[in-house]
């Protein structure tokens, strides 16, 4: 991720990655297809780690969302300037979208388990599918990261927040 922070992604070679980690080439492909599936498995890492500290989480759907967002805030903030570079690469060159709904699919799956779970508890409407809530829900997160790096000066905790706070209220005035 160092490297990666530093360089950009298609600044990193994999030589680069087996150097800086020791290992061999070989060693590397052994375990890892290319350098997007290194990034995929460390999301996968973060992911698994987040669904876990979920799984002993008892809130309401909305504390659930909540504490998800503070934990991709906290983890963001950890790894600030490679996720900056990385987010600025995704934002600059469309074939990086691919990489970067790759990525969002497993936080969507933890988003969607979520909503799901709201709705069998009678906490959230049952209309909508959870599975398109939570789309909704991660890609402006992502749009909302996206943002704040073109505007610095942006709460992206407090926008995200407000986020859930309209899919969950609605932005209509209460009468």
């Amino acid at each position: 991720m160092q490297l990666f922070g530093e360089r950009g992604y298609d600044g990193v070679t994999i030589e680069d990655i087996c150097n800086g980690a020791g290992v061999a080439k070989a060693t590397f492909f052994l375990h890892f297809e290319n350098k997007a599936a290194l990034l995929q498995e460390f999301n996968d890492e973060v992911t698994q780690s987040l669904a876990d500290q979920l799984a002993g989480h008892n809130g309401t759907a909305e504390e659930q969302l909540l504490f998800l967002l503070d934990a991709f805030l906290e983890a963001y903030e950890r790894n600030a300037p490679v996720m900056r570079k990385m987010l600025r690469e995704f934002i600059d060159q469309p074939t990086a979208l691919t990489r970067a709904a790759t990525v969002n699919e497993s936080v969507i799956d933890i988003v969607t388990d979520i909503v799901r779970r709201g709705q069998n508890r009678a906490e959230l409407r049952e209309e909508m599918p959870p599975e398109l809530a939570a789309v909704a829900i991660v890609s402006t997160w992502s749009t909302i990261a996206a943002f704040s790096t073109e505007h610095p000066e942006t709460d992206a905790g407090l926008a995200s927040r407000q986020i859930i706070d309209i899919m969950l209220n609605g932005l209509k005035k209460k009468a």
